[in-house]
């Protein structure tokens, strides 16, 4: 009998261990998974009548209608070409998205992406 006992408490110890493993694995992987994030270097050549183009009101206007997306100042190369970087949430596509509403700014006169970002 106090084998039988025994081997009881130590399967319910067991089973107890077990269980708190596998509730508390899920919450640990989504703590530890970072969600999709983009982040490209772009060339921008601006229309030569911008005003400011290091102005940092400026630079988050041309993000448009995006939350979450943020663009850097790396250079500026003369006097309207801009060296920048754009990071966001999301899969790549996301910034794509972003990159296309910048072409289509009336003061952007192109934009080239120059690889992503390390």
């Amino acid at each position: 009998m106090k084998t039988y006992r025994w081997l009881t408490l130590n399967a319910v110890a067991l089973i107890a261990v077990s269980a708190s493993l596998i509730f508390a694995a899920p919450s640990g992987n989504v703590q530890a998974a970072s969600p999709d994030t983009c982040s490209v270097r772009l060339g921008v050549v601006l229309m030569p009548d911008v005003p400011n183009p290091l102005d940092k009101g400026f630079l988050s206007s041309l993000l448009s209608n995006h939350p979450g997306f943020q663009l850097t100042l790396q250079r500026l190369d003369g006097g309207a070409i801009l060296v920048l970087e754009l990071s966001g949430p999301g899969p790549e596509y996301s910034c794509m998205n972003v990159i296309e509403t910048m072409r289509r700014d009336a003061r952007v006169l192109s934009v080239d992406v120059q690889g992503a970002s390390s």
